[in-house]
């Protein structure tokens, strides 16, 4: 090789380390001065008009600085829009809210199981149902996915009082363990050991410090066991864990399996941000200090409800802490409603059967007479004739069945409905639990 072609390759090399210095830098700029240009209008805000409950009215007088909110839904199916056909519940909701000035990041999570309402409805129900609602009510040519997503998102404003949502990523948890394999697991100190079977069957998970590959990993964020915190426990240990994975991906060792993570994020994601965002959300990543990020979980009481048959478990949420939540976090302020109470547990009282009627009674059967043998049979009263003499009575055995008078006086002796009355008695129903 030539001296020559040797400067001309440093030189095309030093020019594109600049081109791409200046483009960082340019970026860089862009995130933290002009974040409106980029993430203006929100995706989903609140409607026009006062929020019905909440009396929100103009959603940018709530916010002090230039916060940009990402719902990341987490599905636990694949989130394709093409297979419109499927129902999908969202079992992780995570409201990640930057500040583009501060750099400041902050982490809310709403429980799956929250009572709330759904947007354009007047039913309450599981926040995790509202994907099922808008998929159900898409109409005629609408896609049912993305009808589906637009009820999540609107159900999430409602539910925060009308803070505006500028985006969106769905992640499909069947296939994010391909998104942890492609850089390699993840080092992480396990807080409590995960087993199968809610806690009480195989070990999946030890305890301690480890590398967790994405079946771990998987196993380790999907843990809900009732001793070990339930589902507020896990919300709390899936924030942690996210913390430490956007760590991780700042490390330079990840550089070369960027490919291989952007395929499995591209094969397992949906979103509607362009890529200008997605690159200046990655800048601001690398400037955060995870130890600084502000975590939240919306919390309240379970409470029981008799709902198409049967008692189903809500989490109503605390109203006050849901409104201090919202001002710590996206720095507004909002109306306090009032506080749900749920009506409690139904036990249905067993329907009484209705009784049977009784059998009529059966008339006593009238002993047949044969008329010839009463023809033949000599009157006791009238004498003799021709001087015959009167044949003696044969002598018979006490129950011999041939005498139809044992058996006129054996029938009349039973009752005939008795065996009836004592045989099927109505048996009342037991109740279905």
């Amino acid at each position: 090789m030539s001296r020559k072609n040797h400067k001309k390759r440093r030189f095309s090399f030093f020019k594109l380390a600049l081109v791409a210095l200046i483009l960082i830098l340019a970026a860089g700029a862009l995130l933290a001065y002009f974040p409106v240009l980029l993430f203006s209008p929100p995706a989903v805000a609140a409607e026009e008009g006062p929020e019905a409950e909440g009396g929100i009215g103009d959603i940018s007088s709530l916010l002090r600085g230039e916060t940009v909110n990402i719902a990341l839904l987490g599905f636990d199916g694949a989130v394709s829009p093409d297979k419109e056909q499927n129902i999908y519940r969202p079992d992780t909701i995570l409201i990640a809210a930057v500040n583009f000035r501060s750099g400041q990041v902050s982490l809310v999570s709403i429980p799956r199981d929250s009572y709330v309402k759904i947007h354009g409805t007047d039913i309450y129900d599981k926040i995790n149902h509202s994907f099922m609602y808008g998929h159900y009510r898409a109409g005629e040519g609408e896609n049912r996915y993305e009808s589906g997503i637009e009820t999540t998102l609107r159900t999430v404003v409602d539910f925060l009082g009308g803070i505006p949502l500028h985006g969106y990523v769905v992640v499909d948890l069947k296939g994010a363990e391909s998104i942890i394999d492609s850089i390699g697991g993840i080092y992480y100190d396990v807080e409590v050991e995960v087993r199968d079977d809610f806690g009480r069957g195989r070990l999946l998970v030890e305890e301690g410090y480890q590398r967790l590959d994405g079946k771990k990993f998987m196993d380790y964020v999907r843990n809900r066991a009732g001793f070990q915190g339930g589902e507020r426990g896990r919300t709390e240990r899936q924030q942690d864990i996210m913390i430490a994975l956007l760590d991780q991906f700042k490390e330079p060792a990840n550089i070369p399996r960027i490919p291989g993570l952007y395929r499995a994020v591209k094969d397992n994601t949906d979103t509607e941000l362009s890529f200008s965002q997605v690159l200046a959300l990655g800048l601001l990543g690398l400037r955060v200090n995870p130890d600084q990020i502000e975590t939240a979980v919306f919390s309240g009481s379970g409470q029981l409800s008799y709902r198409d048959g049967q008692n189903i478990w809500y989490l109503v949420i605390d109203e006050q802490e849901r409104v201090n939540i919202i001002e710590r976090i996206f720095g507004a302020q909002v109306a306090e409603r009032s506080q749900l109470t749920l009506p409690g547990p139904v036990t249905p009282e067993p329907e009484e059967p209705e009784p049977e009627p009784e059998p009529e009674p059966t008339p006593d059967p009238e002993p047949e007479i044969d008329e010839e043998e009463e023809k033949d049979e000599p009157d006791p009263d009238q004498p003799e004739e021709n001087g015959e003499k009167e044949p003696e009575e044969e002598e018979k055995e006490p129950g011999d069945p041939e005498d139809p008078e044992e058996e006129e006086d054996e029938e009349t002796d039973q009752d005939p409905g008795a065996d009836s009355d004592q045989n099927e008695q109505p048996a009342p129903e037991g109740s279905n639990n």
